[in-house]
């Protein structure tokens, strides 16, 4: 709040939530109060203990990029090794199909409720203490599941890990969305998919590497799913909060006492209203059509298939099946990178779209395949077909999809939205896993790939319909970086919403001079008439 000549005869100024009826006190607690403090960079509001250097670093592009990175380790890896340690936990478990599918989907379970509260929590108690709680769930739940015995046990831990993996796959794309640059959003947004697939890949080597460690190989496969949370949690220790959620929640204080002052408080809308308003209808549809192209056309189904493909092209023995995989993950993680190098030249749209075609195509072919060929011909045919349809998840849906759910709405809705979108890709993950091996022999493998074809299809021509006619115009949001000046920020949410005439340019705060302005304001208005306003309150 600015002092005016509408404040009060008792000089008063706010800081830190206490009222100063002596402005040379306020000026005195405040200088001393600067004194040993730095003023972080990117908000000049925001004062710490932490060096300048510990700063800087804290809210660095390549920090930010690392946090994605470890984010995707932990979705990759903990997502991916369920595969390779699945056929030794049945060895010695005896499970039946059902058992085996609660098994796989205890972590897609945790996810879903991850991803969704994680968003929440974000929004309500910020970044980086949901980047905590990611590390922590993912340390716990990875270490304590790995070192015990009763199956169900195993699969309650299992959805410990989960949060920490849904969680990651919320905050990780946020944090880079709100930090990084927004010309290189692209390539950096898409180190979170290249690190899941890193993670896929790092899961089948170490199944590889250990399928002759004994009984207990499976245990060590859990236990290194822990490794990418440690580094999380060394990234936590110097990471600063997101400088755009510490820029909206100082608009919603000066919203909220700027309400006060005129006494003209307006209803608080609920997320869910911002979230279903006109403008925020089609971003939403988007999002749910891109959550349902990127599960419901075939990924996983692929992945679990890829043994079975590979098997009946002839690759057989001990080591055929889970090698091909790995050259698989290898093929995925190659076509990731060069999405991620593509993307900010080529733009969201034509990947999208290119992927998307392509990726449908390759479902009808196998489904094609199924029906009229057998043998080693159908095995061949269907691993070309495999390589394709990964290549193209890879270059569109895949990695775009990540970062495209914090583009598409307007900042109000997007701590709400995404999460919501998040949360529903892990629900079709989820519900996937668990139908599709017990539907497949009911309804037959040419059939499940008819019925990705079909859904891609349909895909395809909503996204053709609905979807932008150019890249996402990052540039628009008001959210995405932080504006020169605080008057800038507080325009775009308020524009009645006054700003301290200190705070220039160059983004530094100068206490001294800001109570020298300060000083200056109240003399000149000291012959005035003034009055406090009784709204007012200690």
């Amino acid at each position: 709040m600015v002092v005016n000549k509408t404040t009060s005869k008792k000089e008063v100024d706010i800081y830190d939530n206490v009222i100063f009826e002596d402005l040379g006190e306020f000026a005195t607690r405040k200088k001393k109060q600067d004194r040993f403090k730095h003023i972080n960079a990117r908000n000049p509001l925001v004062k710490t203990w932490k060096p300048l250097w510990l700063i800087r670093l804290g809210s660095s592009t390549g920090l930010i990029i690392t946090l994605s990175a470890s984010g995707g380790l932990i979705f990759g890896f903990n997502t991916g090794i369920i595969g390779p340690a699945l056929g030794h936990i049945n060895n010695e478990y005896h499970l039946n199909t059902i058992l085996q599918g609660l098994v796989v989907c205890s972590t897609l379970l945790g996810a879903l409720i991850g991803s969704v509260s994680g968003g929440f929590l974000a929004d309500w108690i910020g970044r980086k203490p949901v980047v905590l709680i990611t590390a922590v769930a993912t340390i716990g739940g990875a270490i304590s599941s790995c070192a015990t015995n009763p199956l169900s046990l195993v699969a309650s831990l299992r959805i410990i890990l989960g949060l920490g993996v849904g969680m990651s796959s919320g905050v990780c794309p946020l944090m880079v969305a709100e930090v990084v640059p927004v010309e290189k959003r692209g390539v950096y947004g898409s180190v979170f998919q290249l690190f899941i697939t890193l993670g896929l890949l790092w899961a089948n080597v170490m199944g590889l590497l250990l399928i002759e460690s004994g009984i207990h190989n499976w245990r060590w496969m859990f236990a290194i799913g822990s490794i990418p949370g440690f580094l999380m949690l060394l990234i936590w220790t110097v990471l600063n909060e997101s400088p755009v959620w510490i820029e909206n929640q100082r608009l919603k204080k000066e919203r909220k006492l700027q309400e006060e002052v005129i006494s003209n408080k307006k209803p608080k809308k609920s997320s869910i209203r911002i979230l279903m308003e006109k403008k925020n209808r089609r971003p939403l549809f988007i999002g749910v059509i891109l959550a349902t192209f990127q599960q419901l056309t075939g990924i996983n189904a692929f992945m679990y298939f890829s043994n079975l493909i590979f098997f009946k092209a002839g690759f057989t023995g001990e080591y055929g099946a889970i090698t091909c995989s790995c050259i698989l993950q290898f093929w995925n993680v190659s076509f990731t990178i060069i999405a991620a190098l593509t993307v900010d030249h080529l733009g969201r749209r034509p990947l999208l779209f290119i992927g998307s075609i392509v990726m449908t195509i390759a479902d009808l072919l196998i489904a094609l395949f199924y029906v009229t060929l057998t043998g080693k011909v159908q095995g061949w045919l269907s691993i070309v077909c495999l390589f394709i349809f990964v290549a193209a998840f890879a270059m569109s849906i895949g990695t775009l999809f990540w970062f495209i759910v914090n583009e598409i709405f307007d900042p109000e809705a997007k701590d709400i939205g995404a999460p919501i979108l998040v949360g529903l890709q892990w629900l079709f993950n989820m519900l996937l896993s668990l139908t599709f091996v017990g539907a497949v022999p009911y309804i037959g493998d040419s059939t499940m790939f008819w019925i990705f074809g079909g859904i891609g299809i349909t895909c395809v021509v909503l996204l053709a319909v609905f979807l932008p006619p150019e890249k996402i115009q990052l540039g628009e949001l008001e959210s995405d970086v932080l504006p020169e000046t605080l008057k800038e920020a507080a325009t775009v949410y308020n524009d009645e919403v006054e700003i301290s005439p200190s705070v220039t340019k160059n983004n530094f705060y100068n206490p001294k001079k800001d109570a020298e302005e300060v000083l200056e304001t109240l003399s000149e208005a000291s012959n005035e008439d003034m009055q406090i306003p009784m709204n007012i309150q200690n």
